[in-house]
């Protein structure tokens, strides 16, 4: 469908917008109707093809949402408004909207495009008209007997007899295109420095002059340029006609249509009758006289629906009285023997009587005829000559002849007009039906639609042989027109046209025109139609590697677990074992005690015998008391010692967690299990969390970071007692990375690190979207402040750079902002920039060094495209202010503020200002292209010697939609399988590294090239 209702995405983002004031007071509960309404409507509009009014009302309904969020109503009961509006309902809006954008985007730039090119080919060709009217008028008021020394350049064609006139004349200048073949060219070709080759199979129908001069040779791209400032521009084959689909025409289609960035000087003729009459007539003006002439094409069938009108033949008063042949065969001509040509101004020429050319080999040479043939041509003592003088014409039948004619090409040009009409149609059903059989789940009405789909494939083919027919009829009805025209030229009869003619040409390029948007409209669906075909086959391979990746995950599932059960049943059989052990040990024990407790009670009772000593003896003191000792031994019993066998050793190249000791809450992450792969767990969405969770799978993937904190080292520097947050922000860091490492769970939540977020900034308590760098500055910032190894912090010195150099001052800067703030993220994340305000009265400048943790730079507003280093620009441009106090003028003066990066460090943050008020919240939806691989910044740090200036792409927070109903995802490289995956909450999935570029980058992760991080090391609990 054509555009219509707006000249920009811009504009079509006004028309979205809602009376905000209004709204607030209406029932949230009507609100959710009209949304519900406004998403079907917009889906509907979408299926038809209206894309304008779609992406409108996709736009209405996500503002519309935004608004009932806001309400008081929906925050008492979020379910019951979210099931009302639908769950999926939201996100497939803001796709859609995305999608609409893209090419709403593309085909408004296409538009201003076609524009710009049809302004400029009406110019041209107003200009050309003009011209050619003013050589006529010139000509009608000195009308003189053709001359073949004066080279004509009026019509669309040249004769041999003028291109050779011009070659001696040498006061109007030009340039050869010869299209044959190579091969043919080099074999022969004309004999002038101003013949350039421009091989015919490098000429295809649509490619531009610009396309084309790649792939010119290297000679030919020399004299290319000569094009621009040429009199005549002459393009030369075998035959000299210019049929569609022939190399010829397609040259002159891209001089005169593709070519709208250049200015012509002079006019295209096609050299009549081509190289073959050249050779044959200027054999001497060749490299090569003997060589020969391909095949010439046969003549194309005709097929004009207008075969019953007869139209006067011009030519046939001109014909020279036929000749029969005699019995006697054809002679042969032998060119090399063939008399030396004469010159033009040799050759007798009557005012009354032209010099007709004859065909070549038609007239048998009898030796009665008495005849001077010269070159092909019978001069005056010829006997076609001494037949009479040349028959007069009847010139008044040209206009009505010219307007039959005229009038026939338009009826076809309506036909072809029509038939284009419906296969724009046809594209647009046959697009309905394959949108219609991906959606539906049913397999009959999907086979009905395949078959569908299969005839509308045959009924292009034979739309595509009736438009084949129908441009070669017109081909032919202009050819006629045009040799009406050439007759007229070289009887000089160059009577206007008249309005009636003029009407006629003019509806049939209003016809053209139409027909020529028709056509792009339908290359554009071809080209989606293409697109969504290599899209289904891409997502069917991916879907066949997710499910053969899904198959090996089990596979490896099923190994483990049957391995874990191998390990169970073992440990249990070694429990087994050492229960029964102790058991036995313990009895023997028990009997060991009884029998000594028994020995000893006998030797104390009973009387003694044989020592003489009595029955009353005393037990010595400095004898243990055996008994006693045994039994007490028997009332505590036996410890034995208990084999922890979660402390054996494991192989060092895994990954293993620490178990966080210290922190006396237990965290549940409602895991979802599945071994997935270190580093590739997915984070549910808790509502409207999404820009936490691209974040923290931004910082999972900082490995130099996430080392820290995974291996425990963070304990060392921790500061619990911090008053702010009390260390519980990196306790709660440390513990999520752990768990997105461990490779054991698919997803996890982190109510916990969220909850603690929330505790300490209410923004972020409840759930609502939030803003992912806003998130981003103020972790990195809580992070630094808990595990700063500077307890007592000092304030900054006040800097006075005045006349000291930059590297001192910066030095001096960067040592008193390190006195009060060490820690990991300092050592990772900080840089440093120069602030600088010169006065505009004294010239004197104040200098600042600053240090950073990311660097926000700003878009250019009118640019839809731009590269990041437009935007490095664009943030170290000076800027103009007023009102600044110089500390040197001691008065308010005007300055100039400029801002410069002094030096980058290993971890590079880059957040694109995509949102900006202008008394509304909106965004830029420019595709800024960044380097994934390497990013030099060499030229953006101002340092004398930068210690990082390359750098390399790891991970991007994506944003998609507008700020208050928008989405959030993550881009990142895994270190551990060195791919990229794409993180969309608890969905992760592998992407290749051409995905990663977008126009819904917002935020860029870079780690200097020659920083290497070790590799991530964590012990099992």
């Amino acid at each position: 469908m054509e555009l219509y209702l707006g000249e920009s995405v811009d504009q079509l983002n006004l028309q979205a917008e809602l009376p905000s004031e209004k709204l607030k007071l209406a029932n949230p509960r009507l609100l959710v109707v009209t949304a519900v309404k406004l998403y079907n409507r917009a889906v509907e509009l979408r299926d038809k093809g209206d894309a304008e009014l779609s992406y409108v009302s996709f736009m209405k309904y996500l503002n519309l949402v935004n608004t009932i969020r806001k309400s008081p109503e929906y925050k008492k009961d979020e379910k019951f408004f979210n099931n009302l509006l639908g769950t999926k309902n939201v996100r497939n809006a803001i796709e859609n909207a995305e999608n609409l954008q893209k090419d709403l985007q593309r085909r408004y730039d296409d538009r201003a495009e076609e524009l710009v090119i049809r302004k400029k080919l009406e110019i041209k060709e107003k200009q050309e008209k003009e011209a050619k009217e003013k050589q006529i008028e010139e000509k009608s008021t000195n009308v003189e007997a053709y001359s073949p020394n004066f080279p004509s350049v009026d019509g669309g064609f040249i004769s041999s007899w003028q291109l050779e006139a011009m070659i001696k004349q040498k006061s109007t200048s030009f340039i050869i295109f010869d299209v044959r073949s190579k091969e043919d060219f080099e074999n022969s070709h004309i004999k002038h420095t101003n013949c350039v080759s421009i091989p015919e199979d490098k000429l295809k129908p649509g490619l531009s002059a610009a396309a084309l001069y790649k792939t010119l040779p290297l000679e030919a791209k020399v004299d290319w340029p000569k094009r621009l400032t040429a009199d005549v521009i002459i393009l030369v084959d075998w035959f000299g006609e210019k049929l569609p689909g022939s190399a010829i025409y397609a040259l002159e289609e891209i001089l005169t249509k593709w070519d709208p960035s250049s200015k012509y000087k002079g006019v295209i003729k096609v050299l009549s009758k081509g190289y073959d009459e050249w050779l044959f007539r200027f054999p001497m003006q060749t490299t090569n006289p003997h060589a020969n002439a391909v095949a010439k094409p046969s003549k194309v069938e005709d097929i004009s629906p207008v075969e019953y009108i007869e139209y006067p033949d011009f030519d046939e008063a001109t014909k020279p009285p036929a000749i029969e042949p005699t019995a006697s065969p054809l002679p042969f001509i032998n060119r090399t023997n063939k008399p030396a040509v004469k010159k033009i101004d040799e050759i007798s020429v009557e005012p009354s009587i032209q010099p007709v050319p004859l065909p070549r080999s038609n007239i048998p040479k009898t030796p009665s005829d008495d005849q001077d043939i010269d070159d092909g041509f019978v001069t005056g003592s010829s006997s076609v000559n001494r037949m009479g003088s040349v028959p007069k014409i009847d010139r008044s039948l040209k206009t009505e002849a010219m307007v039959k004619y005229l009038q026939d090409e338009e009826k076809l040009v309506e036909k072809h007009l029509a038939i284009t009409e419906d296969r724009l149609e046809k594209e647009k059903e046959w697009d309905r039906i394959r949108r219609e059989k991906e959606a539906s789940a049913n397999d009959e009405i999907a086979n009905h639609l395949q078959e569908r789909e299969k005839e509308m494939v045959e009924l292009f083919k034979k739309m595509e042989n009736d438009n084949k027919q129908q441009e070669l009829e017109i081909a032919r009805l202009r050819k006629e027109v045009e040799t009406i025209r050439r007759d007229a030229d070289t009887s000089n009869d160059k009577t206007k046209p008249d309005a009636e003619e003029t009407n006629i040409q003019a509806r049939i390029t209003d016809k053209e025109v139409k027909q020529a948007a028709m056509n792009r409209e339908v290359e554009r669906l071809r080209e989606l139609r293409k697109k969504s075909e290599k899209t289904r086959e891409k997502e069917r391979d991916e879907q066949e590697k997710e499910e053969e990746y899904k198959r090996g995950m089990q596979r490896l599932k099923d190994e483990q677990t049957r391995k874990n059960e191998e390990m169970k049943k073992k440990r249990d059989e070694e429990n087994k074992q050492e229960e029964e052990t102790r058991k036995r040990l313990e009895k023997q024990r028990q009997n060991f005690s009884r029998k000594e407790v028994s020995k000893i009670d006998r030797l104390k009772d009973e009387p003694s015998s044989g020592f003489g000593l009595g029955s009353k003896m005393n037990r010595s003191h400095s004898t243990p008391d055996l008994a006693q000792a045994l039994q007490k031994e028997s009332e505590r019993g036996t410890k034995v010692a208990k084999v922890d066998r979660d402390l054996k050793l494991h192989d060092t190249n895994r990954t293993n967690i620490i178990r966080n000791s210290d922190l006396s809450k237990n965290r549940n992450f409602n895991p979802v299990y599945g071994n997935m792969g270190r580093g590739l767990t997915g984070l549910k969405n808790l509502g409207n969390t999404c820009y936490m969770n691209s974040i923290l799978q931004c910082i999972s993937n900082s490995m130099l970071l996430t080392n820290f904190f995974v291996d425990g080292s963070y304990r060392n520097y921790l500061n619990a007692s911090n008053k702010q947050t009390r260390g519980e922000i990196s306790d709660e860091v440390s513990s999520t990375l752990n768990a997105l490492w461990s490779g054991q769970y698919r997803s996890i939540s982190c109510k916990d690190l969220k909850n603690a977020v929330g505790r300490y900034k209410s923004s972020f308590r409840g759930y609502e979207q939030q803003d992912s760098h806003e998130f981003l500055t103020i972790l990195v910032d809580w992070l630094h402040e808990e595990l700063n190894e500077i307890r007592v912090k000092r304030p900054l010195k006040e800097q006075n750079n005045y006349d000291i150099p930059d590297e001192k001052a910066a030095n001096m800067a960067w040592e008193d902002y390190s006195a009060s703030n060490k820690s990991i993220i300092v050592t990772l994340f900080a840089g440093q920039q120069r602030s600088s305000l010169r006065c505009t009265t004294c010239s004197k400048e104040s200098v600042t060094f600053e240090p950073f943790f990311n660097l926000s730079l700003p878009i250019p507003p009118s640019n839809t495209q731009c590269s990041i280093m437009e935007c490095f620009q664009l943030y170290t441009k000076p800027e103009q202010i007023s009102g600044w106090s110089c500390p040197f003028c001691k008065n308010k003066r005007g300055a100039s503020k400029k801002i410069d990066i002094w030096k980058l460090p290993p971890v590079l943050v880059v957040h694109l200002q995509r949102f900006y008020n202008d008394g509304l919240w909106r965004k830029r939806l420019n595709m800024v292209d960044f380097s994934v691989n390497e990013l030099d910044l060499k030229d953006v740090v101002k340092s004398n010697k930068p210690r990082y200036t390359r750098f390399k792409l790891y991970a991007v927070s994506n944003h998609y939609g507008t700020m208050d109903a928008g989405h959030y995802t993550a881009y990142c490289k895994n270190a551990e399988y060195n791919k990229w995956f794409k993180f969309d909450d608890q969905d992760v999935m592998e992407i290749s590294g051409n995905e990663v570029r977008s126009s819904a980058a917002y935020i860029l992760f870079y780690t200097a090239i020659d920083y290497r991080a070790p590799p991530v090391n964590v012990i099992q609990d």
